[in-house]
């Protein structure tokens, strides 16, 4: 049976196409021709180039806030053309279409549990190399108007999806090996120490290695002592550092993708 419309609430898309090309506005056209009514929502399309890792990242980290019954396209995918899949993803009551190149890692790293779909086309599209127009915009029409995710593809285990290597943190005793996931405007470095994992700090500083610098625990930006590091869970779900109203990322020396060591309390 076909749902309605209005029990689809929007499309999402996550692109690295930019606004300086029409891309953006050739996806949005097929889905105004092939999904009429259905709001489009722009999540964004400033992912650096072929960032698989930050692409992951803006993913987790903005999946929640999407009403559930939402499709969201995730196009960063530098293998375009070639024999990797295009997957469906089922989570939480959402679904996400995605080529499967690790962009759903972080996705797949939450308790919430999945169904993927292997959705790759049959046929080859219009174009080898915008898949985001002729594959996904489609792919994504069709779920919004009602059809069901096994009518796209079939079934596969979500543990044979490709995932990045490097983005769990890993913690031995006091010691997490951590990495850099993104750099905002503001300097803040989110690492990919989720707050459902980490999120409990010690009162006492904790330490970023392997130079012995103090990381103030503070619930706020404002509370960071001047002149400091703070450390605190950040709004996009992860652990943050930051500097109040400098760059953190700047008076660490760090980018998005750096390893990064913090030594914390066991019972953090």
């Amino acid at each position: 049976m076909r749902q309605s419309v209005a029990q689809a609430p929007l499309i999402a898309l996550l692109t690295d196409f930019g606004l300086t090309e029409p891309y953006v506005g050739q996806m949005k056209a097929v889905l105004a021709a092939a999904a009429p009514g259905v709001p489009v929502l722009d999540l964004c399309h400033q992912v650096v180039a072929h960032d698989r890792a930050q692409a992951a990242f803006f993913l987790a980290a903005s999946l929640p806030w999407l009403p559930p019954g939402s499709v969201a396209a995730a196009v960063v995918d530098p293998g375009v053309g070639t024999e990797r899949r295009v997957v469906l993803l089922e989570t939480d009551g959402r679904r996400i279409l995605a080529p499967d190149n690790g962009i759903l890692t972080l996705v797949l790293e939450r308790p919430d549990p999945v169904q993927a779909f292997d959705a790759t086309p049959a046929t080859p599209p219009a174009s080898a190399t915008f898949h985001g127009r002729d594959v996904f915009a489609p792919l994504a029409a069709r779920l919004a108007m009602g059809e069901e995710a096994s009518r796209l593809g079939r079934p596969i285990p979500p543990a044979d999806l490709h995932r990045l290597a490097g983005l769990s943190p890993i913690r031995r005793g006091a010691s997490v090996a951590a990495r850099v996931l993104a750099v905002d405007r503001f300097g803040n470095v989110v690492t990919s120490c989720d707050i459902a994992g980490y999120g409990r700090l010690p009162r006492s500083p904790a330490l970023l290695a392997p130079r012995p610098l103090p990381l103030h625990p503070v619930s706020t930006y404002a509370a960071i002592p001047a002149g400091a590091i703070g450390i605190l869970a950040g709004s996009q779900g992860y652990l943050e550092l930051a500097a109040p109203c400098a760059s953190a990322a700047e008076l660490l020396g760090l980018r998005a993708g750096d390893a990064l060591r913090i030594n914390l309390p066991e019972e953090a």
